[in-house]
C-alpha cells in the first residue's frame, strides 16, 4: 500500500520523505544507448536514498489519506508501522527489497544504495517505453582491404608520362664593387693625422695639454707612470685643510617591560554537561536509541559508558556550559523528548 503510493508521488516529484525511515530522492537521465547489452534505453529517472532526511512534510501521509479513504492519523500509524519494520530488516540483514520497486542496501549508517526493478519508469513524459534491443551492424570489408582496393586502383590509372628537361638558363650575377669601406678607411685616417699634427703642434708650444697626447710616448706604460709620477708630485698633503666633523651619538633609550601579574590570567574552567535522552540496562538498546538519535537530526549522540547503578545512558549532546546546556535542554523537551535531563561529566 505504502509502496505503489511512493512510485505514484515519485512521478510528478523529485522527493518524496518517508517519516522516521527516509527520503526517496530522482534525478532525470536521458535515453542513452547500451553498448554491452545492445540496447537503446529510453529517458527515466535515477532513485536515490537518504536515511537522513525523515521529518514529516506531509505529502505521503496525504496522499494516502486521500487516495485510501482513511483519516490522516491512521495513515500515519500506518507510515510509522512501514519504517519500523523496515528500519529492523535493514539492521539485521543490511538490505532490504521493496516489492514492486526495487532493494534497498545499507552500506554505513549514513550511505545508501538503491536498484530499481528493470521494469520500473518513473519518468512521466516516458511512461510505457521498454528498452528496444539494436544490434550492432558489421561491415565486411574492414579499413584495411579498403586501403588496398583503393591503392591497386590508384595504380591502374597511372600511365607512363615523360618528363621533358627544359633548359634553365643560368643567371649571371654582376659583382658591383662596394666603396663604402673605402670612405670608412679614408675618415680614420685622415682623422689619425689631424690628432698626430695636433699632437705635435701641442708639444712644440708650451702647453700643458702635449703631456696628454699618447701618440709621443715610447708605450702606453711610460705614458701611465708619467701621469701618475706627476699627479704624485703635485698633490702636497699639508695644503689640504681639516675637517673636523662631529658626529652626534644617539643614546638608545631601552624601556623594560614590567614583570607580568599572574593574577591577570585566570585557567579555562571547562564544565561540560551532557543532555541525557533515556537509559538502558543493555548496551546494544542504548546503541540501536543513539543510532536513533542521529537519524533525527543530533548527530553527536553518544552511549555513555555504565554507571555504578549498572545503567547506560545515552545523550543527544555534550555542551559546555551549564547556561547553554539548559537552553539546549528547553528546546529538546519542547520538540523531541519532554523526559529529557541535564548529567554533569565529571
Amino acid at each position: 500500500m505504502i509502496i505503489p503510493a511512493i512510485t505514484r508521488l515519485l512521478l510528478d516529484h523529485e522527493c518524496v520523505i518517508v517519516p522516521e525511515f527516509g527520503a526517496f530522492i530522482t534525478k532525470e537521465t536521458p535515453a542513452m544507448l547500451d553498448y554491452i547489452g545492445n540496447r537503446l534505453v529510453p529517458p527515466s529517472k535515477e532513485v536515490a536514498f537518504n536515511g537522513q532526511l525523515v521529518t514529516d512534510d506531509g505529502l505521503l501521509i496525504g496522499y494516502m489519506a486521500e487516495h485510501e479513504g482513511i483519516t490522516t492519523t491512521e495513515a500515519a500509524v500506518l507510515v510509522h508501522d512501514f519504517a519500523m519494520r523496515n528500519l529492523a530488516v535493514l539492521e539485521a540483514s543490511g538490505a532490504l527489497r521493496l516489492d514492486g520497486m526495487g532493494v534497498l542496501t545499507r552500506m554505513t549508517s549514513r550511505d545508501y544504495t538503491i536498484q530499481l526493478d528493470d521494469n520500473l519508469n518513473l519518468f512521466g513524459d516516458a511512461f510505457g517505453l521498454t528498452a528496444i534491443k539494436a544490434q550492432p551492424v558489421y561491415r565486411k570489408e574492414t579499413y584495411h582491404h579498403i586501403a588496398a582496393q583503393i591503392s591497386a586502383e590508384q595504380k591502374a590509372k597511372n600511365t607512363e608520362m615523360t618528363v621533358l628537361e627544359e633548359e634553365v638558363e643560368t643567371p649571371h650575377y654582376v659583382n658591383h664593387h662596394n666603396y663604402k669601406w673605402f670612405r670608412a678607411a679614408a675618415y680614420s685616417l685622415m682623422i689619425a693625422t689631424a690628432l698626430v699634427f695636433l699632437g705635435w703642434g701641442a708639444g712644440k708650444s708650451d702647453s700643458r695639454f702635449a703631456a696628454w697626447n699618447p701618440f709621443f710616448y715610447a708605450s702606453p706604460n711610460e705614458f701611465i707612470a708619467k701621469h701618475l709620477s706627476a699627479k704624485t708630485e703635485t698633490l702636497h698633503v699639508e695644503s689640504l685643510p681639516m675637517l673636523m666633523v662631529e658626529l652626534p651619538i644617539f643614546k638608545k633609550e631601552i624601556n623594560y617591560l614590567q614583570p607580568i601579574d599572574n593574577k591577570l590570567f585566570k585557567p579555562v574552567i571547562y564544565d561540560y554537561f551532557y543532555i541525557i535522552g533515556a537509559s538502558y540496562k543493555n548496551e546494544r538498546e542504548a546503541q540501536k536509541c543513539a543510532e536513533r538519535f542521529q537519524k533525527q537530526g543530533f548527530s553527536n549522540a553518544m552511549v555513555l559508558p555504565r554507571n555504578e547503578k549498572g545503567n547506560v545512558r545515552v545523550a543527544y549532546v555534550m555542551i559546555n556550559g551549564e547556561e547553554q546546556a539548559r537552553k539546549q535542554l528547553e528546546i529538546i523537551k519542547k520538540e523531541n523528548n519532554e523526559a529529557a535531563w541535564l548529567l554533569r561529566k565529571k
